[in-house]
């Protein structure tokens, strides 16, 4: 093998290794979810949406989220949110 090759494939190895070591290094973050949080998503549609609407529903904050896709954005938005708590407790004052 000539010298030029192998000084060749010693570069590239180093910068492989480098960025490797950048990749590794980089700090990253987790969803802090908890084992007994519990969700429900159910698909629906809305009058003049073109995208679809979700209905995301969690059993420990009792909170309801309708959210979209935004094309244009390319983000999830959230349209609205209700308690379901705060519902329910005005239900059984009527």
């Amino acid at each position: 093998m000539k010298t030029t090759s192998k000084q060749g494939l010693i570069a590239l190895n180093i910068a492989l290794l480098a960025v490797l070591a950048a990749v590794s290094l980089v700090p990253t973050l987790d969803a802090q979810v908890s084992s007994n949080d519990k969700y429900v998503a159910v698909a629906g549609a809305l009058n003049g949406l073109s995208s679809g609407v979700v209905f995301i529903a969690s059993e420990n904050n009792r909170a309801v989220l309708a959210t979209t896709w935004d094309h244009n954005k390319k983000r999830i938005v959230i349209m609205a949110a209700r308690s379901i708590a705060n519902d329910a407790a005005s239900i059984s004052r009527q």
